[in-house]
Order: structure tokens, then sequence, then C-alpha cells
């Protein structure tokens, strides 16, 4: 009768031996740890009663291996297995919780998780973006550009070589104790961390990955910084300045008698100018062109402007060169004039003034001077937020209807003119002003 194993002596005088398996096959070779070879052959025999092999002969390590494992690995390693036995491995592994995840080669999981990122941000390519739009929802080219841009930056460096299958919270959790998080603010940390909970939720829903990477991350707290906003005086020293672009100067100054966005001031055109009054119907992006206004509605409330600014901006407007129709236009024949510049020389003039930290101040902070000038008269900030384009509250959208009213208009363009044209700063005036508003608010009701 064969002997249920094979022996043999090595070059070290040590015996060692395979055992035969239930299915015919041997086992790996195992050193028996004996030069002797009826002791090799009576430890072989107690392996094969017990079904337990020892890990390691003569360690200090007690560990012992089943016959049955080996058997097991055995048929891994030599078996052909189609793509439904290696689901069943997988299941089985995962219901024991042996295993968070795996990803078999031939499933939709296993793209690279460079190349699903990159095509997910590219706005023409991305199947996402193809269901968003499909379903009328807006999206943008420079929102796209944005996020591909984290993308690539902060991503594809920490995960590439793994597919889409493979990421799990962890990899996007750790992101938060980078040495990159640190350096930004918690805004943008939270910015790029939906640079990547945005592909994997769809890819989750899409059966591209069996691991929920987005829900109940516990984001940074939106605190932001203080922003530092321009006073009176500053402002107006700013203006009375020879600026070395006059263009940059009248951008500048719409915008801090306007509350507009530089987007918006961009895609100004002389029909938007009225009589002293400026109508926002559009907004102008580097990647999209010509778009609505960053809340989807254009304001068709007039903003009211000095004549001296209005015949500034109309002078503007009759040296275009153009068909376009740009009030601030550009050498390109399609495309306005870049808002970098705008910036560029608010930042020069600044630093004329003597200014002392210029960076901690920007063209987007007209915006917030605007706002907090009109809020010195005006103590029910539902109408600054209506005029300047804010949509944060829920009752705006029932409120700013009411713009609409001659009334309600006329107070409005009142209180704009006494701020930025009269500059008439009187408690009466105010208390006058605040008191029309609560007549208003009685007339709406």
């Amino acid at each position: 009768m064969a002997k249920p194993y094979l022996i043999f002596k090595a070059h070290t005088g040590f015996y060692y031996a395979q055992i035969r398996l239930a299915d015919g096959s041997l086992s790996n070779n195992k050193s028996t740890g004996c030069k002797n070879r009826a002791e090799a052959e009576r430890k072989v025999m107690e392996w094969i009663v017990t079904g337990n092999i020892s890990v390691r002969v003569n360690s200090k390590d007690s560990k012992v291996q089943s016959i049955d494992k080996i058997r097991l690995f055995n048929d891994l390693r030599t078996a052909d297995f189609d793509t439904e036995d290696i689901e069943t491995i997988i299941k089985i592994l995962k219901e024991r919780n042996y295993l968070y995840s795996a990803v078999p080669k031939s499933s939709k999981g296993s793209i690279p998780i460079e190349d699903f990122l990159e095509n997910f941000w590219d706005y023409d390519k991305s199947p996402y973006l193809k269901e968003k739009l499909g379903k009328k929802q807006s999206i943008h080219r420079q929102y796209c550009a944005t996020l591909m841009s984290r993308t690539c930056l902060y991503w594809i460096p920490r995960l590439a070589g793994k597919c889409v299958g493979e990421i799990t919270r962890n990899d996007v959790e750790a992101f938060f104790s980078s040495d990159e998080a640190q350096k930004l603010a918690p805004k943008t940390v939270n910015s790029i961390i939906e640079t990547i909970t945005i592909p994997m939720k769809w890819a989750y829903y899409h059966d591209l990955t069996q691991n929920n990477c987005f829900d109940g991350i516990i984001k940074c707290s939106n605190q932001s910084k203080e922003r530092k906003i321009i006073d009176m005086e500053t402002a107006n020293r700013l203006m009375e300045l020879d600026w070395d672009n006059d263009e940059a100067k009248i951008a500048n100054e719409l915008a801090m008698h306007t509350g507009m966005r530089a987007g918006e001031i961009q895609a100004l055109t002389i029909d938007d100018l009225g009589d002293d009054e400026i109508y926002v119907r559009k907004s102008w992006s580097k990647y999209d062109g010509l778009k609505c206004c960053k809340n989807g509605e254009e304001r068709s409330v007039p903003i009211p402007i000095s004549h001296q600014l209005y015949l500034k901006l109309k002078m503007l407007a009759d040296f275009n060169p153009f068909d376009n129709g740009f009030i601030f236009y550009s050498t390109v024949p399609e495309k306005p004039m870049d808002s970098k510049q705008f910036n560029k020389y608010l930042k020069r003039a600044l630093k004329d003034i003597g200014y002392e930290n210029s960076r901690e101040i920007c063209f987007h902070s007209w915006r917030h001077f605007f706002c907090s000038r009109m809020l010195d008269y005006v103590k029910d900030k539902r109408y600054v937020m209506a005029l300047s384009g804010h949509k944060t509250e829920a009752m705006l959208n029932h409120y700013a209807a009411h713009l609409e009213d001659d009334k309600v208009v006329d107070f409005a363009r009142n209180v704009m003119k006494k701020i930025f044209i009269d500059q008439n700063e009187d408690e009466e005036t105010i208390n006058m002003l605040n008191s029309k508003l609560e007549e208003l608010d009685k007339e709406i009701a």
C-alpha cells in the first residue's frame, strides 16, 4: 500500500515531506526538523493523524496549520475559477468579516481610479455630467475645471495605482490629517473632500464599488476667517486716485456702488445700461462664456448709479471697437476684459495710498463693502440680499418677488443714493428710511 506521503533528504541533512491530500495532490515541501529517517516518518504520520502541521518545526511558535487548509490553499492556487466563483469567495470572506473589500479583475470597479476621476470631471465626457444636464440641472465648465484641478493636485497623487472598488472611507478621511490640509482654509478642505466623495457616491450607486465612502464623513467647521471690509474713507481715497488702468478703476467703482460680482461686471453690455441704472442679467465665466448669474436668476430690479458713473460706462461702451457690446471689452472680439485685471490694479492702488496689508483686500471685497454699507441704513437684510443677488435665506425667494413693487424699488434707490451718491449719513435720514421700510413691510404682508 502506498504511503500517504513522500519523504526525501535535503542537502542540509534534514528530511522533508510532501503529504498526499484527499484529491490526490501533494502539499508543498515541509521540513520535519529530523535528520533521522525513522524519526522523520514518525513526525509525518503524527501530522497525518492529527490533521495539523506545525508552521515551523523546532520553533517557539506553536502555531499549526491543518491539512484541510493546505488542501484549500492548493486548490486556490491551481483551480480554474469563473467570475461567479470569484464573487462567491469574496462574498464568503466578507460575510465572515475577514475582508472589507475586494475587486475582481473583470468587474466594473477595476477601473484605475485616476482614469475614473479624470473622466468624471471632464465636462465633455463625464457620464455624471450628462445625467445632470439631461435632467436640466445646472452645472458649469468653470466648476468642473476647478474640481478637475483639485483632483489632479490632491487625489490622483494619493490614490494612483488603486482601482475604483478599492477606495475606502479611510482613503478619504486620511486627507483631513495630511500636511496639505493643514495649510488650507476649512472651506477649501471641504471642497477638496467633495471632489472625491461626489464621484465615489456616483460610483456606489452605479455598481462600480461596494464601499460607501461618502455618508457620515464629518467635515471641517465652515467658520471662515473674518473678512476684512474696506472702510468708506479708504474707498474714497481709492476713487480719488489716478489709476494705471482706467477701465479697471471704473470696474472697481461699479462694484463699490452696486455690490456686483466680477463675472456680472464682465458680462455687462450696452443693453444692460439704463438711465442712471444697471440691469444684472448675465455673468461671464472663463470656461462657460456668458451664463446665468450665480444664483440662477437675473436681477430685474434696476441698480441705481450716479450720473457720472453712468457716463463713464457709456464712454467705455462707445470705445468698444467690436460688435459684441461689452462695456469692459478686451482685445479679443468675443471676450470681455479679464477680471484678473480688476484685482491687479486694485492692489496697485491700495499700495499707492499706503494701505498696510493689501493682501487682505481683493476685488470681491467691494461686495462685502456694499452689503455692509447698505446694512448701516437698512436693518432688514432681505432687501440687501435681494439687491445684491445673495440667495442664502429660504424666505428670500418669496420676499424678492415684491421688489417688483414700485414703492420698494423707489425705497431701494433712495437708500443707495444716500450711501453712494449723496453720502448723507445723518441719524435722522437712517431713522426715516427704516420707518419707511416698516411701512412697506406692512403693505407687503
